[in-house]
Formats: C-alpha cells, sequence, structure tokens
C-alpha cells in the first residue's frame, strides 16, 4: 500500500504508516571493495570514488600526485551547501534521525526517510551482500547523475568517467555485524588524499569496523568566493571545516550515543594523506589525537604495558614493494607519534625513541575533532579521535620518485593502482586492529601495589614521601598519599593529584612527593599510599611508616678550649649519630666518631690554614 494513503476502519479516518519502501529496499551482491574502488557488474554503478566531484578552484594547489593518477576536472559533479536557516536546519535534522535510525538498525525506516527526501537528496539506501567476505553491509550512497562527464585529461573514451555526484555529500557504509562495533573510519578528502581512500577501504573491511564515512566532493567544489585567494580554510565542500553536512552530522550522532570517558569505547580514525615533497621531516604515518592533544592516551600510547598503536608494529614494519626486499622503514622511520615527552618503542633488545613532530595534526578547526574533544580530558581520557596521516610517497622508495611504479595504471584509478601502497601499508592496518582489539578489554583490574618505602623530614613542618614500585596501570589516574597521628586509614586526610600543587601525582612514574605544614613534631605522623586508576579502582593501602631519615636543625659549632664542640636538634626517633670531617681538597668525609647525644666534641686534625667541613647524619635503628 503506498504511503500515506488514508482509509476508514469503523468510521474513524486512519493514515498509515507502513510505507512501501519498507519492503522495496535496494539490494546488491558484489564487493564491496568493487562497488567503492573497483569493478562490479552486478552493481548500479561501480568505482565510487572515481566518480567524487572535482573542481579547480586554485590551479596546481591540491593537485600534487602524479599526472597518470587522476587528471583534475574543472565542473564535474557538483556540491549542495546546507544554508543557515529553518530550511537548512530542517534538512540536517532529517539526516540526523537517518542516521541514528541507521545506528539503532532500523533499516526500513532509514529506507523510508531517504525515499521521502529523494527528490531533493537523490540517495538511496542498498541491502549490500559482499560476495568475497560472506557479509551484509548497509550503504546510503547517491545516485549518479550522468549529465556530468570526466575525461581525464586525454581523449580515450575507455578512460572517461560517466555520471558524477550533484550533491556531492558522500558514502556512508555501516557494518551490522562489526568487531569493533563503536569505531568509526572517516575520510574527508578523497579527491586531494588519494592514498587514505584503498588503505582505509582495506582497514574497514580487514578490521571490520562499525562505520566507513566518505565524503563525495574535493575541497575546491565549494568555497566562500567572497575571499580573493582559495585556501583549505575557506572549502565548504570540505566536511571537517564545514559542520552543516551530513558527513559533519553522522559524527555528531554517532560521539552522541557512543562518547562515554573515561574509558571511551569511541573511536573516529580520520584518515588523510600528505604530499611527501612538502612534509620531508614526517614519518610515513603520522599519528596524533589531535593538536591540544599532547598526551596521548589509549589506543595510542599505552606507558604501563604498551599494549598501544606503536607496540603493535614489528621493528620492521615495511620490508619490501614490489618485490624489492632492499626497501626497509625501520619503525622510528614508518610511525610518528605526537606526544609530549617523546615515547618510546620498546622492542626485544632495543629501545627506540619515536619521533615527535608537531606537523599535520589536524586543523584546528576541525568539525569532528573539535566536537569528540568537548568535555574531553585530554590528560585521563582515553582517545577518542585520532587523526592520521600517510606519506602518499614513502621516504624508502626508490630515488628519483618512481611514480609509475609505485601506482601503475591510467585513471581512472582503481583498486590496481595501489596494489603496492595497500602492501606498503598493510602493517598499519593490522596495528590498528590490534590496538582497537586491546582497547576493548574491559578493565577490572587495580593499579598494581605500591608501598612507602622511605619518609624524609626537611625540617620546617615539610617532609618527602618515597614509594616503589611504579603503580602500572593502563588507564592510571593518580597516587593518593595518607597521613595521620594515629593509624592511618582510607578516611585520613590524604593528597591526590586533585590537590592544588600535587598534579605530579598524577603521572604513574612518580616516585616522591613532598608535604608540608605539619604541626610539630613531625615525628608523630604516620604514612601510607595506594593507587587509583579512571574507572575509580584503586591498589591496597600500603602499611602505614614514620619518618626514616631528615634534615638536623639548629646545626653549630663552638670552640670548647683546644676542642671544638658541635651542637644540633634531632628528633625522637633518632638512635646514633655518626660525626663526619672532610678536608675540601678531599674527595671523601672520613667518620671521626659517633655519640647518642645531640652533641660531640673533638679536636681537629690541625691548625693549618686549610678549611674543613663537619657533617652530622643521623643513624635510625
Amino acid at each position: 500500500m503506498p504511503e500515506g494513503l488514508v482509509v476508514l476502519q469503523r468510521g474513524i479516518w486512519l493514515l498509515l504508516l507502513m510505507p512501501l519502501s519498507a519492503i522495496a529496499m535496494v539490494q546488491e551482491t558484489g564487493t564491496l571493495t568493487g562497488f567503492l574502488m573497483g569493478s562490479c557488474s552486478t552493481c548500479a554503478y561501480d568505482n565510487w570514488q572515481s566518480h567524487v566531484s572535482e573542481k579547480i578552484a586554485r590551479p596546481g594547489y591540491n593537485d600534487y600526485g602524479p599526472d597518470h593518477l587522476d587528471p583534475q576536472t574543472n565542473g564535474f559533479g557538483g556540491f549542495q551547501y546546507i544554508r543557515t536557516g529553518a530550511a537548512g536546519d530542517s534538512t540536517l535534522a532529517r539526516w540526523r534521525a537517518v542516521f541514528q535510525h541507521s545506528l539503532a538498525g532500523n533499516w526500513a525506516i532509514v529506507d523510508s526517510l531517504l525515499q521521502r527526501q529523494d527528490s531533493l537528496w537523490n540517495y538511496e539506501l542498498v541491502e549490500f551482500f559482499d560476495s568475497d567476505s560472506l557479509r551484509d553491509y548497509y550503504i546510503i550512497r547517491e545516485r549518479l547523475d550522468s549529465s556530468f562527464v570526466d575525461l581525464n585529461g586525454d581523449t580515450l573514451p575507455e578512460n572517461d568517467v560517466i555520471g558524477g555526484f550533484r550533491t556531492g555529500w558522500g558514502v556512508f557504509v555501516f557494518n551490522p555485524e562489526p568487531r569493533h562495533p563503536t569505531a568509526v573510519l572517516q575520510m574527508p578528502h578523497p579527491e586531494d588524499d588519494f592514498m587514505s581512500i584503498p588503505v582505509g577501504i582495506q582497514l574497514y573491511q580487514q578490521a571490520e569496523l562499525g562505520i566507513l564515512m566518505i565524503a563525495g566532493a574535493g575541497r575546491e567544489v565549494m568555497w566562500d568566493t567572497t575571499r580573493t585567494t582559495y585556501n583549505n580554510a575557506l572549502s565548504y565542500s570540505d566536511p571537517s571545516r564545514n559542520g552543516r553536512h551530513p558527513f559533519a552530522e553522522l559524527s555528531r550522532v554517532v560521539t552522541d550515543a557512543w562518547n562515554a570517558p573515561p574509558v571511551n569505547p569511541l573511536v573516529i580514525i580520520q584518515l588523510h594523506s600528505y604530499d611527501h615533497a612538502t612534509h620531508l621531516p614526517l614519518p610515513d604515518v603520522q599519528v596524533s589525537a589531535y593538536h591540544d592533544d599532547s598526551r596521548p592516551n589509549p589506543p595510542l600510547r599505552d606507558l604501563a604495558y604498551h599494549r598501544d598503536l606503536i607496540h603493535a608494529l614489528p621493528l620492521y614494519p615495511m620490508t619490501g614493494a614490489d618485490g624489492d626486499s632492499t626497501l626497509l622503514a625501520l619503525i622510528d622511520a614508518y610511525i610518528g607519534l605526537y606526544s609530549n615527552p617523546e615515547y618510546s618503542y620498546y622492542g626485544v633488545d632495543t629501545t627506540i625513541l619515536i619521533r615527535s613532530i608537531n606537523d599535520l595534526l589536524g586543523a584546528p578547526d576541525n568539525v569532528q575533532a573539535v566536537y569528540c574533544h568537548i568535555g574531553q580530558d585530554v590528560t585521563r581520557h582515553t582517545e577518542n579521535f585520532l587523526h592520521i596521516e600517510l606519506d602518499e610517497y614513502p621516504d624508502a622508495l626508490w630515488l628519483p620518485p618512481d611514480w609509475v611504479r609505485w601506482l601503475p595504471g591510467t585513471p581512472p584509478s582503481d583498486w590496481s593502482t595501489f596494489v603496492h601502497g595497500l602492501e606498503y601499508y598493510q602493517p598499519f592496518v593490522k596495528a590498528i586492529d590490534s590496538a582497537l582489539t586491546w582497547h576493548a578489554i574491559p578493565d577490572t583490574l587495580a593499579p598494581e601495589y605500591c608501598e612507602v618505602t622511605d619518609v624524609y623530614s626537611y625540617g620546617d613542618g615539610r617532609v618527602r614521601v618515597y614509594w616503589s614500585p611504579p603503580a602500572l596501570d593502563t588507564h592510571f589516574d593518580t597516587y593518593q598519599v595518607f597521613f595521620d597521628t594515629n593509624t592511618v586509614t582510607l578516611a585520613s586526610p590524604n593528597r591526590t593529584r586533585a590537590n592544588q600543587g600535587f598534579s605530579s601525582l598524577g603521572d604513574m612514574f612518580t616516585s616522591s612527593v613532598t608535604l608540608g605544614s605539619f604541626a610539630a613534631p613531625v615525628w608523630r605522623y604516620q604514612f601510607a599510599i595506594r593507587a587509583i586508576d579512571v574507572l575509580g579502582q584503586a591498589s591496597a593501602l600500603s602499611p602505614a611508616m614514620g619518618i626514616t631519615d631528615g634534615a638536623l636543625t639548629d646545626v653549630c659549632i663552638v670552640a670548647d678550649g683546644d676542642s671544638l664542640r658541635l651542637f644540633w636538634t634531632g628528633i625522637p626517633i633518632d638512635s646514633l649519630y655518626e660525626i663526619h670531617e672532610h678536608l675540601q681538597e678531599n674527595v671523601d668525609y672520613f667518620l671521626i666518631g659517633t655519640t647518642a647525644d645531640t652533641t660531640f666534641s673533638f679536636r681537629p686534625i690541625g691548625f693549618d690554614g686549610l678549611v674543613y667541613r663537619y657533617m652530622v647524619k643521623r643513624i635510625v635503628r
């Protein structure tokens, strides 16, 4: 029955809500790779990426690939900007409903919502059976407009691409049975970041991620022409710059639905690729948690056990391409991590510093990153946004650059064009899968146990507390140092990283802290410690310990006939004192006596004009 048909039932007019589209969903069988980037004879169209909208706003600006890859074509396809106002807000709200129902698996409703907007959006839902993986996918895609033709820079009809996108909003692929259900892969620059598309498709399928998003237009297709010269910050067709875009709306929907710090299940991976010639110092894979986060947490960096992206790679991640075994890339050339301090790779018998380079960390106005980081504690929470850049001609390849060998074939590019690139970045794909697998393991363990080892009195009511070993924990939050004049309990006064001046307690590898303002005598106090992770799981409270050492106070020396007499003030737990003499030119002190008192008389070696030093040392037994 057609949607909206009004019928009479028992004298009441009813509007039937079951649309025809609920049983008329498009169904296709083929390969997801063929549809997105290759051949698929059973699909309505194939090689989706070849149909992406292209335009030249600034000749040569984003055109840094080889000429034979995909020549830019001015005016191939279009882009529909969703303007500010009621009509535009309604469009975004409708897309939001589409994506919310997609996350819920309400595919009949999704199909109905898309059909209602068919004349405006030209989008459809496809239930897609992948004959390679034997998996079902749901694809929200734009139909082709055959009036657009891309000649790909030559007169050869076999290189032509017939059909482009009118709205250019992109393609959205949903895996209903993923291994990593809250992992979302985004490629916002399909026309410019050409290496990101094949590697991203490989990553999505191999790691079985939840959602794949690829934008449908190059950055120069639509921009703010009120400005005189184009640059990427002015783009409207770039969904990482323009929040009024279905691509950006889906990113907001998944963030609203799945973002749950502190150990966050949501991981948005935004994949880019960069021009080798203009970023020579960078490694092949440049990774960051965004420019505002220099202290990455899992899945990028695990300071406790090294179950992270860096350590999911072998020492030599790349050991050849196109049969050339002389091509080698050591871990620090293959991958870099924006991290302060720099992170290290701990191999079986070697430690290598991973480069931290302040470049290509994500534009400051990146819509998806900014939204993810609202309320994100970049120091404590696990990462919900990963910004990754791939070198489009890695450093280890042939010199001078052999683009024809690296990216063989003629336009339009397809899966076979990137066969060597896929081989080169396969270790990266595997490492992402491993890092996400480690990240998904529930954390049910408290930090490792530590205990107080020494307590030094510095005088003036100040005490330095030492402990060991470090309380290793992948999701470490803080040490909690307790003190009391009676029995130390969890109800005793304490200090954590949250107390002003004690931020160092938030560092897992901190091993001591100075506490102050204790009322005399400080020897009355006992000290204990435990560690807490971000989930609130705490290690056992250590045994309490009192002052074990400290600075003597009121030390002075006076003449006493032919002798000298030292005076000082100790504390009640002192057992014995050692007195040492040191000639300034000598290297070491030497013992000249011991006493249980707080005074000591002695005759100096001689008054020969030399300078002597004396030291009183506390002995606690």
